[in-house]
């Protein structure tokens, strides 16, 4: 009788500790997760600015100087009009669209990281609400139990 129902309560009260405690921890895993995304994303970002993209630029230039140095050793004069302007024409525009690529991506992957460390807060903060409501039934359940001892000694009515 009394004594099982006041075990059981206590029992459901240590349950809704462990699953509080359950939730608190996952959610800070998650948030880890969370903040580890955010640094790569900035990390990445940067080495981007600071580094491949200034490497592209340098590489095109020096494609380019050397498509012209080509271009004139022809003997072909390189003006609007003629072939060797042109191509290197051509070749500005596709080297243009080469960058705007490169950026395109680092921002699309950029957006891809924030909008996965969002998805981890979402998930961190749905860890912490299930502990809190099973840490709630737990205490309902042991509510119930102690209840039920006091309407057994008439101590309810």
């Amino acid at each position: 009788g009394e004594w099982q129902n006041i075990m059981s309560a206590l029992g459901n009260i240590a349950a809704a500790q462990t699953a509080k405690r359950i939730g608190a921890y996952n959610a800070k895993v998650t948030r880890m997760e969370r903040d580890f995304i955010v640094a790569k994303k900035e990390v990445n970002t940067k080495f981007y600015n600071n580094v491949t993209k200034p490497l592209l630029l340098k590489n095109q230039e020096k494609a380019r100087a050397n498509l012209f140095v080509s271009s004139l050793r022809t003997g072909a004069e390189v003006r609007e009009g003629t072939t060797p302007y042109d191509v290197l024409l051509e070749n500005n525009v596709n080297q243009a669209f080469n960058v705007v690529l490169a950026d395109y991506n680092n921002e699309m992957d950029a957006n891809d990281q924030l909008n996965q460390s969002l998805m981890l807060e979402a998930k961190a903060a749905g860890q912490e609400y299930a502990g809190r409501m099973t840490a709630r039934s737990q205490y309902f359940a042991a509510a119930g139990s102690l209840l039920s001892d006091a309407n057994k000694f008439g101590m309810i009515g």
